[in-house]
This record gives structure tokens, C-alpha cells and sequence, in this order.
């Protein structure tokens, strides 16, 4: 069953796809051309709301997620989605800033015409 966040955003309640962060210093994600490669800021999204956003969007292939802390324990939050045909090949050191792949889905395993120990077909 869907679950609702403060801001208003379904999100679907279902096994998470693992993400993996860019290997260098944290930051922005950033394509070979240096371009961002994302679409508008989603502004006072958490980073999970942010990566669940990314989960359900085939088109999505990273989660880009800024926090900035402000005056009286106030933070910003920030959230883009890397969207296909995009490929992030590095990140911008930024400050509270991190750029997380999301992993490809497993393919599920190949299924053989006939296991080894099963019988083999009637004549």
C-alpha cells in the first residue's frame, strides 16, 4: 500500500533498490561533458523520499540530493533526478551534497528447457 510523506508525495511501499554512491569526493553528479543532466530541483524532499522518487522512475538513473543547513536549525532540501539518456560519469564537489547511482535490477536467471535432474520427456 502506497504511504504518504509530509509533503504530500506518494511513495511506494516496496523492496528498495540499492544505490550506490560515486566512487571520488561527494558532490553533484555530473555527465563526461560536465553537464548536470537532470531535470528542475524538487525542493523539501528527504534524501529517502528523493531515491524512492528515482525507484519509481524507469527513466531515472540517478538520485542527486542536497541538504543545507540554514539559520535556526533549519536545513534545505533539494532533490534531482538523473533521467536516461544522461549517464553520470563523475561528481562536482559540492558541500552536503551527494550524487547515488541507481544500481541496474538483476535480470532474472535463465531458465533451462530442462533441469539436470529432472526426467526427460515422454516419447
Amino acid at each position: 500500500p502506497p504511504s504518504r510523506s509530509q509533503n504530500g508525495i506518494a511513495l511506494l511501499v516496496k523492496q528498495r533498490m540499492p544505490f550506490e554512491p560515486l566512487r571520488g569526493p561527494a558532490g553533484a553528479c555530473r555527465t563526461a561533458s560536465g553537464a548536470r543532466g537532470g531535470g528542475p530541483a524538487l525542493w523539501g524532499i528527504s534524501l529517502s523520499e528523493c531515491k524512492a522518487l528515482c525507484e519509481a522512475s524507469g527513466a531515472c538513473v540517478a538520485a542527486q540530493h542536497a541538504s543545507t543547513p540554514k539559520k535556526r536549525g533549519r536545513v534545505d532540501m533539494a532533490c534531482e533526478l538523473i533521467l536516461a539518456p544522461a549517464r553520470v560519469s563523475h561528481t562536482l564537489p559540492l558541500a552536503n551534497t551527494v550524487c547515488l547511482l541507481k544500481r541496474a535490477e538483476p535480470s532474472p536467471p535463465a531458465l533451462s528447457q530442462q533441469r539436470a535432474d529432472s526426467p526427460p520427456p515422454p516419447p
